[in-house]
């Protein structure tokens, strides 16, 4: 360094004068990045808002054709509500409740590739009453051509689509093994040990499963979630506050495998094995994901408390973020997106799919 001088600086950008020593590599993006990464996440991972008018039949465009439609009301309170191709579209789930599945005719009419780049919605409050403004965020799996679905190919059976390998057989599936999502559809058994296909290639990250019958009268099961940081041996609920609790029943302390989800077996109703195998011939659905570069990305960080928080690498510019306390205390789940906070300005808005609340700000979480 030195005074009133001026300094050239390469770091690989342009050809060097001299060749780096051996074993030194320019500091680019070419070098630094994973071999592998998502050029277009945009075609597996999507947000879009839109402005209900409460006409039956009606398409919603989101650019492909999604195997995971997940739309909350934001500027009022609705309930969260969730269909996928392999359940079907008049089947739909609520995640900030506890109830099972509702047949009775869905919001969301239509999905999947018989809607191509969107969906349908009808005249209901939950996805389209006139003036309210709706967020969807959806997700591509393994398509729908068939009850088995692998990479947009379908199959007959499990066993075709190379899903037969745990103790449970999947009884419908579609998976997406180059963006590491799938959705697997299952009947528990409620044995301990129990396994299952999730049919990704390396060992999941982020798992979400509900029991879509829950035939336990007034005590309905909670949505389990399984995440790598924090490992088997305890769960969180993606429809509660709660910290992450320690718990053998729903993993069975058994961390996933490359191609298996490991499961519990005792007769817990409230929120343990019943999670995700139990009751005995109740029907469940998983949405299974693992980290993938470029595309999405679990993981735990320290907070600090301090306005000048933390930074949290990721490798890409996120659509979405998902965020939830897991330490001792009580913390919603809140998502933050790019559509609803475009710019990092004074308040930053989110939703919780633990309630159903509308849109909540706060001043700069992230």
């Amino acid at each position: 360094t030195g005074s009133a001088a001026g300094f050239s600086y390469n770091f690989g950008q342009k050809p060097f004068k001299f060749p780096p020593p051996d074993g030194f590599q320019p500091l680019n993006t070419a070098n630094a990045r994973p071999v592998k990464v998502i050029s277009r996440p945009d075609q597996y991972v999507g947000v879009t808002t839109y402005t209900g008018n409460n006409t039956v039949g009606r398409k919603i465009d989101i650019g492909k054709n999604a195997d995971l439609i997940w739309v909350k009301k934001f500027n009022d309170g609705e309930n969260n509500i969730l269909v996928d191709t392999v359940r079907g579209a008049n089947n739909f789930l609520i995640s900030d409740a506890s109830d099972e599945v509702n047949t009775s005719g869905g919001p969301i009419t239509g999905l999947g590739s018989t809607v191509p780049n969107g969906f349908i919605v009808d005249n209901n409050g939950y996805v389209n009453a006139s003036s309210s403004h709706y967020i969807c965020w959806n997700w591509k799996a393994g398509g729908d051509k068939g009850t088995f679905n692998v990479d947009d190919v379908g199959y007959a059976s499990a066993a075709a689509a190379g899903l037969n390998g745990g103790t449970i057989t999947p009884t419908g599936a579609s998976v997406g093994t180059e963006q590491g999502f799938s959705i697997i559809k299952y009947t528990a058994n409620l044995t301990q040990g129990a396994t299952i296909s999730h049919g990704l290639t390396q060992k999941p990250d982020f798992a979400i499963f509900k029991n879509m019958d829950s035939n336990l009268g007034t005590n309905e099961v909670d949505w389990g979630v399984y995440h790598t940081s924090i490992g088997a041996t305890k769960k969180l609920e993606l429809n509660q506050n709660l910290a992450a609790e320690t718990h053998s029943g729903p993993f069975n302390n058994t961390e996933p495998t490359s191609s298996l989800f490991t499961f519990g077996g005792s007769p817990d109703a409230f929120g343990h094995s019943y999670m995700t195998n139990g009751p005995s011939g109740d029907d469940f659905i998983a949405y299974i994901w693992h980290n993938v570069p470029g595309l999405q990305k679990f993981g735990k960080y320290s907070g600090n408390q301090s306005a000048d928080g933390p930074f949290i690498e990721l490798g890409f510019r996120p659509a979405m973020v998902w965020i939830k306390g897991i330490g001792s205390g009580s913390t919603s789940w809140r998502i933050f997106d790019k559509e609803r906070n475009p710019t990092n300005t004074s308040t930053t808005l989110y939703l919780r799919p633990n309630v159903s609340n509308g849109d909540l700000d706060d001043t700069r979480p992230i």
